[in-house]
């Protein structure tokens, strides 16, 4: 996706924390450079690596591509909370001016790096995720990009067709769960029909918007109730009370007992 920096400042948390985070590093830096003498090596580097970790979550939102860096973003995070935290109770007992005043800057950077766990280790559905718009970004989280799965070719590789429980001499057990609802339904695929047995069905766990550039996908909402259709992949082919059909996370939907 094309980088856009006005996904960062449309976004207030993020904006203000990475504010946060900038105006902390450059007040520390500054203070660091008029006391040279004072100034552990490793507080150069940490400063450095601080701004270069900023720098790359300005990128990650500009480009939209927290999901697919979160847990690398988590983990340098957890890096600069470590070295952050040790060089704050270094200097912050310091008897000069400029040395508190950096661990002054530290401390803002502490707390922007502790929010920014809490909102990229938030699932989507939670508080923090919908406060900071992250949930519906990462809609797809565990996933990664949608590459091949999006295809409408999956359709005709449903682990539950009626021609293989036929071959079988019968229905499989699964298959068996609803069909007093709907026995088959036919979905298109690469401009061919497949007749397929619903398999059975489900609760959506989260709301979920279908990306406007890929028709296979439909959007559902929380507590919805639908049919699964095919669940042999990370993204499930369903089909709603509306007769829709298309493919969702598989972790947004919770199997429904029969």
């Amino acid at each position: 996706m094309p980088t856009n920096f006005k996904r960062v400042v449309s976004n207030p948390i993020f904006g203000g924390t990475l504010v946060l985070m900038f105006a902390g590093l450059i007040v520390s830096l500054a203070c660091a450079a008029t006391q040279p003498v004072y100034i552990a090596a490793t507080t150069w580097f940490m400063i450095v690596y601080l701004l270069l970790l900023a720098v790359a979550l300005v990128w990650a939102v500009a480009s939209s591509s927290l999901h697919r860096y979160r847990l690398a973003l988590l983990t340098m995070i957890g890096v600069g909370l470590s070295l952050n935290v040790g060089h704050i109770g270094y200097y912050i007992n310091a008897t000069i001016g400029a040395l508190q005043a950096m661990s002054a800057g530290l401390i803002f950077a502490e707390i922007t790096l502790f929010f920014w766990v809490l909102v990229l280790g938030s699932g989507p559905g939670t508080y923090l995720a919908e406060l900071t718009g992250t949930g519906s970004e990462m809609r797809s989280m565990g996933y990664g990009g949608h590459g091949g799965e999006h295809s409408m070719s999956r359709v005709s590789n449903y682990r539950h067709t009626v021609n293989s429980n036929t071959n079988s001499g019968g229905r499989g057990s699964i298959a068996d769960y609803y069909t007093s609802e709907l026995n088959q339904s036919t979905v298109s695929g690469k401009g061919a029909e497949t007749t397929t047995s619903i398999v059975y069905k489900a609760r959506a766990l989260y709301p979920y918007d279908a990306n406007p550039d890929d028709p296979n996908e439909v959007s559902i909402t929380k507590e919805e109730v639908m049919l699964v259709i095919d669940d042999s992949g990370k993204w499930w082919q369903v089909k709603k009370e509306d007769g829709s059909v298309g493919i969702a996370p598989s972790n947004y939907l919770a199997r429904i007992s029969s």
